[in-house]
């Protein structure tokens, strides 16, 4: 075989093994870039994934906090409600007077004396209270007490004594009456 003909012969032989080598990294790059497609795919789902769930606890955090808030906001709109009832009812105790005076604060003094029996003293915080104390033929101390209303009952040794003044009525039955308050006022139906 002549020398060029041999020249010839391994350029071809070369430039075929040059073709299936180029042959082979294409399809070795197209392979590895479908793979790394395909990961960067899946990272991309992950990561979408992972936000949407990040966004919808974010989303449920801050309507369980605006939810909190509008509660909050309503307890207390309720609380002032109840307050204001509680002052409006201060405030008709304190116009209470004469004969509607003395019809309600007498059975409280007269149940005062069953408990402390008939030798006592009234401490009166009204005018009416005198009244009454003479109605039920009862010693009245001179000093008046500061009240709404109604009367402090004492024994005249001083070792017993029951507070039936208005104001402490209200304050020792205060939890009860804001309930009931609250129950007639924002009862659900």
């Amino acid at each position: 075989m002549p020398l060029e003909e041999l020249i010839s012969q391994i350029e071809e032989d070369a430039n075929q093994e040059i073709d299936e080598v180029i042959g082979e990294a294409r399809a070795e790059v197209k392979r590895r870039l479908k793979e790394i497609e395909k990961k960067a795919k899946e990272e991309a789902e992950t990561l979408k994934q992972r936000a949407e769930r990040d966004l919808e606890n974010k989303k449920k955090s801050e309507i369980s906090k605006m939810r909190h808030e509008v509660k909050k906001t309503i307890m207390k709109k309720k609380e002032e409600v109840i307050n204001r009832c509680f002052e409006l009812a201060k405030e008709r105790l304190k116009k209470l007077s004469g004969k509607d005076y003395i019809t309600f604060v007498k059975p409280f003094v007269e149940r005062g004396i069953k408990e402390i029996g008939t030798d006592c003293i009234i401490i009166p915080s009204r005018e009416e209270d005198k009244t009454i104390a003479k109605e039920l033929k009862l010693p009245i101390e001179k000093q008046m007490i500061k009240a709404l209303g109604g009367v402090i009952v004492k024994s005249k040794d001083n070792r017993l004594s029951i507070d039936i003044t208005f104001d402490s009525m209200l304050k020792r039955r205060e939890h009860e009456i804001r309930e009931k308050i609250g129950n007639l006022l924002f009862a659900e139906s």
